[in-house]
């Protein structure tokens, strides 16, 4: 394989890419010394990157301990014949490459390519004109879903968009549909943030609402002239007919004059399905039975009638097309301003999504020949090497090619030149959603594009080391024989000749397909359930053991149902939806504890927290009834535990209190322990607010999950699309019937002629049949999309069906509709044109089995060689545990400028509301290390002084509205922050704390926060300075 600089490995599952990858990388590094920092090697998940490094470094240290050729692996014999070393020079060669690797690791650069991307643009964010200092979004759900809240917040105050978001309303409205549209709007606003839609979208982003409205008003004005010459072309047909002395009877079944009328009434519902509409200039108007004179006349007519009848068709399709735009207009309008709202935020708090990196490059180079960004890496990297190259994207590749390109068509100071390795495999696409284009690869294989004067050279790694003999000829034979099903060549190529796999020395195996019979009285699901239980235990019987199996699903909620059916069967699993935090108990009863302190009048957390707590006892429901309207008495005397004080902590701290109280955490729970890093990591990032974090929690609930032990001894349930690069000895793949053909709201992008369509050069439209009838452009751009989920859903089944190692079932149905209409359109289909291929189908069978599954030889006594270390919970009442350094917790926020700025004081009374706080607090604060012992005396000394005043005691005592450091936005926009407000009875009284001496301007300040209140509706009865020096001092303003 050496010679040549360009090349691309064509890597089948199971075919060795990492190893030849491992390869290809160890033949530079140990040809030229320090070479490795002129090599970047991009895949595209941190797994892939960390199990990519961690094959080199082992590989390394392997040769580096390998003294002759008889216990050296398969990597070590290839490489000293490929780069001609014996076996003591490649041994030292490893041992030096691998100490210099290891003590210059940061120019080991492996990596992700958004990573690598966010690099490039942090490194020259001052020239792309990016604040230097920005933050990476990676959950755009929650930056789209606040963008979604300040286009509502316009409502009432924006004309133009209030009318937008009324129409988008009573649009829902009209299609029975929620009115409430922030379902809607956040789902359409997804299309922001996809790739696939970024070209699209830049096209109109500089459109204002004015735009699409004059768009909205010319297609209404054009499909009521449509409608119009519709009626026009009826009559016109309807008029002949009676000059023609005609009768509806001298048709044949009356349908033309009867269709024409309908037309001519204003009907405009109507489509060309029928029968006669399609056989309509071929076939004769009349019936065999009517009389010769009337067939003369209706002979004469017909291609009058033709030529009308192709006009009112052509114009009804061009309406329905039309209308098509109009429906999809406001959408599109609203799709525009949640993009502006977006762009807002980030420009206010330097924000930048993952999915912009690629867009900000490559505007940057597009209209460069030599790209300043990457002047200072071309002279770094020399060699690439691009993983998974099926699902880079075009953009992503777009921006590679120039940085790649200098080294592949130039040369180094020695006279050579660089190097570029992509391993792909086509067949193994399946994340078009997220940009990747295998059609790309296709391209690069097929010699029909290249974006270099080096011309590629391509290896087909022809071996599948993974699966067993019987496993690899079915897949080798089923996919050759269901290629037709593609309707693009291209692709059909691509699974009838790219998927000849060779077998390794691994014999036997066994696929089985299991097709179930609808039972009235049985759920189809629950059949499958029944199927998959059945498979579990007929292989347990064979001693293989839980974690040999993995069952794999299209469908996620299809994952769920499994889950729960085999939990109640009492077989261990691991899925997705066991791992979610959210389905612990001990975390459920957190954030209902955290709920029902926000809103005491929620009797649904109250009851969830009694029933909790009430356990495994008899009495359960009794307890829960006698308790259910005085939790917090119950609460304080039970488990001593208040919940008033934890409306005053950080979420974080009042969840710790609540861990103890409630001791929640005796033996290890990593899903406790995940919740308390959510909660740290939210108060750091979003404030320490109550209301802040349950709506964070809403939010990403159910994104939050634990990592699964690899040696835990359970089933494994995931999705195919999480087991892609994975393998499982023995594989389930159940409800393998999917609609090859399924989208949910699928819209197209069609260009228009923009002199027609007030400027605009494409219009968003709904994917449905009649599209085919729009025309040419339409039709094209329809059929690709069907030819692209056509590949994409052969892509998914292909993944699927090449993780098993041993063995792999396969359970369908068997679809009597289907088998009779010889329908071509679900995974059932696919599976019985296979089989009727081998002229094995017989509807009675229900079973085919192809090789055998034997009997385990290795049964596992012991899952793992691993010493596991029981976790242990700590709180900061541990006595052995202190922080030494002062505010830990404060560092970077603004209460740790307060403390630096002297404000100590000031940040303290913040923190309390009542007299008996005031302990709670100084414990608080010791315990996170914001003061210490020495501290707490005087500061603890003149709180009191403040606190126990004769004139100041009454705000602090038990009972009173207090508001402290809240907000108030004047009706002039201005944000004004009283230090403490105490509200009783429509009267406010104001007390602001300073030190140091008096000064005019605090009066003006106390008389603003007054008028600001007043303004809200409350009389001011007193106003309050508060003097905090050695001696307590009041001024009454």
């Amino acid at each position: 394989m050496s010679g040549n600089p360009f090349k691309i490995f064509n890597a089948s599952a199971g075919s060795g890419k990492t190893h030849t990858l491992t390869k290809e990388y160890l033949k530079i590094v140990l040809s030229s010394p320090n070479s490795y920092g002129q090599i970047l090697a991009i895949t595209f998940t941190n797994k892939a990157v960390n199990e990519m490094k961690e094959r080199i470094l082992s590989s390394l240290f392997e040769f580096s301990n390998t003294d002759e050729v008889g216990n050296a692996s398969v990597l070590f014999s290839d490489l000293m014949s490929e780069l001609d070393l014996e076996v003591d020079a490649l041994r030292k060669k490893a041992k030096r490459t691998l100490k210099d690797i290891l003590h210059n690791y940061g120019f080991f650069d492996i990596s992700t390519i958004d990573k690598f991307t966010h690099r490039i643009i942090r490194t020259f964010a001052k020239d792309l004109k990016i604040a230097q200092n920005f933050e990476v979004v990676l959950d755009t759900d929650l930056l789209l879903s606040e963008a979604v809240d300040k286009l509502l917040e316009k409502v009432g105050q924006d004309k133009k968009m209030t009318k937008v978001l009324m129409d988008f309303a009573l649009e829902k409205i009209n299609e029975d549909k929620t009115w409430d549209v922030s379902f809607d709007l956040n789902k359409i606003g997804k299309l922001l943030f996809n790739e696939t839609n970024a070209k699209h979208l830049s096209l109109i982003k500089d459109k204002e609402v004015s735009d699409f409205e004059e768009l909205k008003k010319i297609l209404s004005e054009n499909i009521q002239d449509f409608k119009q010459e519709l009626i026009q072309k009826a009559s016109e047909v309807i008029m002949t007919i009676e000059n023609n002395g005609l009768v509806i009877e001298n048709f044949k079944s009356g349908y033309f004059p009867k269709f024409m009328m309908k037309i001519a009434n204003g009907e405009i519902d109507f489509d060309f399905n029928a029968g006669w509409k399609q056989n309509f200039e071929t076939t004769p108007l009349y019936t065999k039975t009517c009389p010769e004179d009337i067939k003369t006349i209706l002979d004469n007519l017909h291609p009058q009638f033709i030529s009308i009848f192709n006009r009112i068709k052509d114009i009804f399709h061009q309406t329905l097309f039309l209308q098509n735009i109009y429906k999809n207009l406001l959408p599109l309008t609203v799709l525009n301003a949640i993009q502006k709202e977006v762009k807002n935020i980030q420009e206010e708090r330097r924000l930048l999504s993952i999915s912009e990196f690629n867009t900000i490059i490559s505007n940057e180079i597009k209209n460069q020949p030599a790209p300043f960004i990457y002047e200072r890496l071309g002279e770094k990297y020399r060699h690439y090497f691009i993983d998974e190259f099926q699902d880079t994207s075009e953009l992503q590749w777009n921006n590679l090619v120039p940085l790649i390109s200098n080294a592949l068509e130039g040369e180094d100071t020695q006279g050579n030149s660089g190097s570029l390795f992509l391993v792909g495999d086509a067949k193994q696409a399946i994340y078009r959603w997220r940009g990747g284009r295998a059609e790309q690869f296709l391209s690069l294989v097929n010699e029909h594009t290249n974006p270099f004067v080096v011309e590629p050279k391509t290896y087909d790694l022809p071996s599948n080391y993974r699966s067993h003999e019987n496993v690899i000829k079915f897949n080798n034979d089923f996919f050759n024989r269901t290629s037709p099903f593609l309707n693009n060549g291209l692709y059909q190529d691509l699974f009838e000749k790219g998927n000849q796999q060779e077998s390794n020395n691994k014999k036997g195996g066994l696929v089985q397909m299991t097709f179930l019979e609808e039972d009235q009285e049985q759920n189809l699901d629950e059949l499958y359930c029944e199927e998959v239980f059945s498979t579990i235990q007929s292989i347990l019987q064979k001693s293989y053991a839980l974690n040999e199996i993995a069952i794999l699903v299209r469908d996620n909620k299809h994952g769920i149902l499994l889950a729960e059916f085999l939990t109640k069967k009492g077989i261990p699993i691991v899925s997705p939806d066991s791992l979610l935090i959210s389905n612990n108990n001990k975390v459920q009863f957190l954030i209902n504890l955290l709920h029902y302190t926000g809103h005491k009048d929620d009797l649904n957390a109250c009851y969830n927290i009694l029933y909790f707590l009430a356990g495994g006892k008899e009495n359960k429901h009794a307890i829960i009834s006698a308790h259910l309207h005085n939790l917090d008495d119950f609460l304080k005397e039970t488990y001593n535990f208040e919940l008033s004080n934890l409306k005053k902590m950080s979420v974080y701290d009042g969840l710790e209190l609540a861990i103890k109280c409630f001791d929640l955490i005796p033996d290890s729970d990593a899903s406790v322990t995940f919740l308390l890093d959510i909660a740290l990591e939210v108060e750091q990032k979003e404030g320490a607010g109550l209301n802040t974090f349950l709506v964070n929690w809403e939010k990403k609930k159910d994104k939050y999950s634990i990592a699964a032990p690899n040696n835990l001894n359970a089933i494994k349930i995931m999705s195919i699309h999480k087991s892609k690069g994975l393998e499982f000895p023995i594989v389930i793949f159940p409800f393998a019937n999917s609609n090859i053909y399924k989208e949910i709201d699928p819209k197209l992008w069609l260009s228009v002629d923009q002199s027609k369509f007030n400027g605009f050069n494409e219009v968003l439209i709904s994917k449905k049949k009649e599209v085919l009838e729009y025309g040419s452009n339409a039709l094209k751009v329809f059929e690709e999309e069907q030819h692209r989920l056509e590949l994409d859903a052969f892509n998914i089944l292909y993944v699927a069906m090449t993780r098993a190692e041993k063995a792999m079932f396969i359970i369908t149905i068997k679809d009597e509709a289907s088998i009779k209409s010889n329908r071509k359109t679900h995974y059932s289909d696919v599976f019985i044109h296979y089989l009727k291929t081998k002229n094995l189908w017989n509807s009675t069978d229900l079973i085919y089995t192809f090789g055998s599954l034997k009997i385990n030889p290795n049964i596992q006594e012991d899952l793992s060689l691993e010493k596991s270390f029981p976790f242990e919970y700590s709180n900061k009442d541990n006595p052995n545990f202190s922080i030494m350094t002062k505010a830990g917790l404060l560092w970077d926020t603004k209460q740790e400028k307060a403390l630096l700025r002297g404000n100590l004081i000031h940040y303290i009374m913040g923190l309390i509301e009542t007299s008996v706080d005031i302990d709670l607090v100084f414990k608080d604060l010791e315990q996170k290390g914001a003061i210490n012992d020495e501290e707490t005396a005087p500061l603890r000394e003149k709180v009191l002084n403040v606190v126990n005043h004769v004139n100041l005691k009454k705000y602090y005592s038990k009972g009173v509205v207090v508001k402290n450091e809240k907000e108030i936005i004047t009706k002039n926009g201005e944000i004004l922050r009283p230090d403490r407000v105490i509200i009783n009875e429509g009267k406010a009284t104001i007390i602001d704390y300073k030190t140091g001496k008096e000064n005019a301007s605090y009066s003006r300040q106390l008389n603003s926060y007054a008028t600001a209140l007043e303004d809200m509706g409350y009389k001011i009865k007193d106003k309050i300075i508060a003097y905090i020096n050695d001696q307590i001092t009041i001024e009454y303003i």
